[in-house]
């Protein structure tokens, strides 16, 4: 996943610390399935510690990307209370929870008794949480007025902002940002909790289209090596953005995991030592380093390895070379735009992940857009348009088909014009197209 926030220095001043964290995955596997085609009512939920403008900024940029949030109101809270059933529900129904604190401001016992149920949800592994810090790190005295009111409750409030704080601070790439307008920082946020959202759809429709052809081709290349099942064999997946490289190797993951003692998909092959997307389970890898190698070699376990975003040579050398310390039998699945890369770095067998067919991509997309598996026959030939506007790639089928949900012909049609303009096909004139004024 790319950095959370671009690059600062074009953008205007503001007197205003802001400190944005990197979303951390849930550890469930069941977290990649989408809302968007669940038919479920909210997607984010919105967490506040009190009222300010800044929360509706956010709101208005999510609501832009087609994102359905569930804004708290808990900040208005000073009752110690059970958090009520439509929170709970909407806890439930979302995807990620957006929690968005202030130093100039004391937390509310609402918005306490609320963290400590989001908190619940992430770490079962069902809800991805992003703090966003209106000054840097509030965490260690933001609550201290709040709980000298309600010393009984203090602690257990304390405990939840040290897990916030941890959430916060695990990802080196979290960091301050100082001289900004805060709406073009939610715009770069909302964003990439849209890509979070839009992106978590392993076990749905848009992991199913086209997958079993994908999987049939795959074990072909898995058969190769199983016969004589003496050696670590590395596998190659490449393809352009977009195109579905991941929710096919989260896919594969899925599928071929049982078959493993020890299991480990790195998410950002950047950040390799970092704690990963991964199981409590103690036969699940959580680091790539010696020692947890060396273990699994030594009890001739089978390791599956599945390496998303691997951009340079040196990142694959280092994976296979590593790799040659697993026990035969094992998998080493490399994700990468770039088959050169891969070939240059000694894997041998290759699998492209190309687009969609006309007929995938359709279905796709009116999931998306029209909330069933084809389109409306007055919307038809609009959708015909749409899925080639996008070049048949699932991530852009799923970026515009969100986009154009309930809205009129006529605002298809402008919609349509307007990305025709821009010659279509390219992810980055699809969020132009959800971002500008209607």
């Amino acid at each position: 996943m790319r950095k959370l926030l671009s690059d600062p220095s074009s953008l205007a001043t503001r007197q205003q610390d802001i400190v944005v964290t990197k979303p951390v995955f849930s550890s469930s596997s069941s977290s990649w399935s989408s809302s968007l085609l669940a038919g479920r009512d909210v997607d984010v939920f919105l967490s506040f510690c009190c009222e300010t403008s800044d929360h509706l900024l956010l709101q208005e940029h999510l609501l832009g990307s087609g994102i359905k949030t569930f804004e708290s109101i808990s900040w208005g809270e000073t009752r110690v209370r059970s958090v009520d059933q439509q929170t709970l529900k909407a806890l439930e129904e979302s995807k990620v929870a957006v929690v968005m604190l202030s130093k100039r401001e004391p937390c509310s016992v609402g918005f306490l008794e609320e963290l400590i149920v989001i908190l619940e949800f992430h770490e079962k592994g069902s809800l991805t949480v992003i703090p966003i810090c209106l000054t840097p790190y509030p965490f260690v005295d933001v609550e201290e007025e709040t709980c000298q009111l309600f010393p009984e409750n203090a602690p257990s409030w304390r405990a939840a902002l040290t897990k916030l704080s941890n959430i916060a601070t695990e990802y080196p790439s979290s960091r301050n940002v100082k001289s900004l307008f805060l709406s073009d920082w939610l715009k770069e946020v909302a964003r990439d909790i849209c890509l979070q959202v839009l992106s978590s759809t392993s076990n749905d429709l848009n992991a199913l289209v086209a997958m079993d052809r994908h999987m049939e081709a795959f074990y072909e290349l898995l058969a190769a090596s199983d016969a004589s099942n003496n050696q670590v064999q590395t596998i190659g997946i490449w393809g352009s953005a977009g195109v579905g490289k991941t929710t096919l190797a989260r896919y594969i993951y899925a599928e071929i995991s049982v078959n493993f003692q020890t299991c480990l998909f790195l998410e950002n092959v950047d950040n390799m030592k970092d704690k990963i997307l991964m199981s409590e389970d103690p036969t699940v890898m959580t680091s790539l380093d010696h020692e947890t190698i060396t273990k699994a070699r030594r009890k001739h376990s089978k390791v599956l390895l599945v390496a998303d975003g691997v951009n340079n040579i040196e990142q694959a050398v280092w994976i296979i070379e590593y790799a040659k310390w697993f026990a035969p039998g094992s998998k080493v699945a490399l994700i990468s735009q770039n088959k050169n890369l891969l070939v240059d770095a000694g894997v041998t067998d290759v699998y492209e992940v190309r687009t969609l067919r006309y007929d995938e991509s359709l279905q796709l997309f009116s999931h998306f857009a029209f909330k069933q598996p084809y389109p409306p026959s007055d919307f038809e030939q609009l959708a015909v348009r749409a899925v080639h506007l996008a070049g048949f790639l699932p991530f852009a089928l799923r970026l515009l088909g969100s986009f154009l949900n309930g809205k009129s012909r006529q605002e298809w049609e402008a919609a349509l014009l307007k990305l025709k303009e821009k010659q279509g096909g390219n992810i980055l004139e699809v969020w132009k197209l959800m971002e500008s004024p209607q």
